[in-house]
C-alpha cells in the first residue's frame, strides 16, 4: 500500500453574470453541497468564498484549497481524487451549463505528481482538462 506525504492544491471559480437571483441561490446551494457532501474527504472539506451578489445579479462562488499531510491519512482518497474531482467538475457543467468555471487542481502522492487546469464556458456541458 502506499504511504508517504501528500499534498493537494486546487482552485475552483464558479461565475455568471446577468443572472437571475433564484437561479443563484439554487446554483450555489447546488454547488456547495455537491463538494461538501462528496464522498472524497479531501473535496469534501473546501469551504467556499463566496463574492456573489444579488443586486447585481452575479453568481460568484471560489474554492482555493491547500492540503498537505506528512503521512496521507486516506489513501484511498488520495488515489482517487483527480479522478473524484473531474468527475465532480463534469457534473457541476453538465447541470449548471449557463456556468464559466475555471480553475486548477494537483496532486503530489507517492512519487507521484500530477496537476491538471480545467474550464468550461457558459453554455457548454463540457469540461476541458489540459495537464500541466
Amino acid at each position: 500500500m502506499k504511504s508517504g506525504k501528500l499534498v493537494i492544491d486546487y482552485k475552483l471559480f464558479f461565475e455568471a453574470d446577468d443572472v437571475a437571483q433564484t437561479r443563484i441561490l439554487s446554483s450555489e446551494s447546488y454547488i456547495k453541497k455537491s463538494i461538501s457532501m462528496h464522498k472524497n474527504c479531501y473535496i469534501a472539506k473546501a469551504n467556499p468564498d463566496s463574492e456573489t451578489d444579488l443586486d447585481e445579479f452575479l453568481l460568484r462562488l471560489y474554492y482555493d484549497e491547500h492540503i498537505e499531510e506528512m503521512e496521507c491519512a486516506d489513501v484511498n482518497a488520495a488515489e482517487g481524487f483527480l479522478d473524484e474531482l473531474a468527475e465532480l467538475l463534469t457534473e457541476i457543467a453538465r447541470m449548471q451549463s449557463y456556468l464559466d468555471m475555471e480553475g486548477s487542481f494537483s496532486i503530489s502522492f507517492a512519487d507521484e505528481q500530477i496537476a491538471y487546469r480545467f474550464s468550461s464556458e457558459a453554455g457548454d456541458t463540457r469540461v476541458i482538462f489540459t495537464q500541466q
